[in-house]
Parts: structure tokens; sequence; C-alpha cells
């Protein structure tokens, strides 16, 4: 039988050569991640390059479409159209008006809703229901 020392030097050895087979891995990782960092920065970049460019194509598109070609012309030719610029649609920047939480609110008009000190009076009051209707 093995004693505890010999048990702890064997579970020591085993995990350095476990350790060693995992340090390549981690480098490539590491090389990976620098990888991608790079990868990013570069792409913005050139699509900071690309931006540059809209103007100066914008007018150029705009030139073309002056001096007689189509805009159907042009991207048959593979020239794409000019992103739109300026402000777009105010119905896209409008805020959503804020919708009531009641139920029964919709297209035949609002519900509406018992607040307690008018239920009390109501009470008092005789009460005319409604005729439903029926389809």
């Amino acid at each position: 039988m093995s004693s505890a020392r010999d048990v702890m030097k064997r579970m020591k050895e085993l995990q350095e050569r476990r350790e060693a087979a995992f340090a390549p891995l981690a480098s490539v990782m590491e090389q990976r991640e620098s990888v991608r960092g790079e990868i990013a920065r570069l792409l913005k970049e050139q699509e900071q390059r690309l931006a540059e460019l809209d103007g100066p194509y914008r007018s150029a598109f705009s030139g073309a479409l002056t001096g007689g070609w189509s805009a159907e012309e042009l991207t048959a030719l593979g020239a794409e159209e000019p992103a739109r610029r300026g402000r777009p649609k105010a119905s896209r920047n409008r805020p959503k008006k804020a919708s009531s939480t009641l139920p029964g609110d919709g297209p035949t008009g609002p519900a509406t809703a018992e607040i307690p000190a008018q239920a009390d009076a109501e009470d008092s009051e005789a009460k005319v229901e409604p005729e439903t209707v029926s389809a």
C-alpha cells in the first residue's frame, strides 16, 4: 500500500503534466484573441474610410443622373443607389403615444375605471345597465 505522501507526490506529477499539456493551448488562445482585436480595429477603420466616401459617391451618382443616366441604368451597371442622408422621416423618430393600461381600451372607446369614491356614491343611486346586443 502507498503512503499518503506517495499518493500526493504522484498527484502533483500528474497535475504538472496536465498543466504542461495546456500551456500551448493557452498560448494559442491568447494569440487568437489578439488577432480578433486586430480584426475589429481594422474593420472599424475600413468602415470609416467607406463612410468618408459616401458624400463623393452621392455627388457622382447625382452627376450621372444629371448627365442623362437613369437610376435603373446605373444600378444595372453595378452602381448602388446612394444611401439616403439627412433626417429620417418624423414618424420614425416620434415616440409612440403612451397606451392606456385599462382593459377594454381600443377602437370602440376607452374603458371606464371605477374610482372607489365614485363607487360609494353610485351605490346610493339607481344604476342603469346597458343593453346587450346579440350578434
